[in-house]
């Protein structure tokens, strides 16, 4: 959980970045993409069922905020 605090810092770090900062759109992208990795192993290596739906959440949030910065990036999919 950390690791993934400090992933999500990173993420926001660039994100704030954004409008100044080129390449920071995609250095966030990055930092959404590891706190998914590291979401997908608490999620499946997870045993209590109460935290499956807090992950699947978590989840769907970060896909939410790299399709809206894709989006407004112009580089939507």
């Amino acid at each position: 959980m950390a690791a993934l605090a400090s992933t999500l810092a990173e993420a926001r770090t660039q994100l704030d970045r954004v409008r100044t900062t080129p390449l920071a759109a995609a250095d966030a992208i990055l930092r959404l993409e590891d706190a998914g990795a590291q979401i997908g192993r608490l999620q499946i290596g997870c045993c209590a069922p109460k935290r499956l739906p807090l992950y699947a959440r978590m989840l769907e949030n970060l896909t939410t905020a790299q399709l809206t910065l894709n989006s407004a990036t112009g580089h939507a999919h």
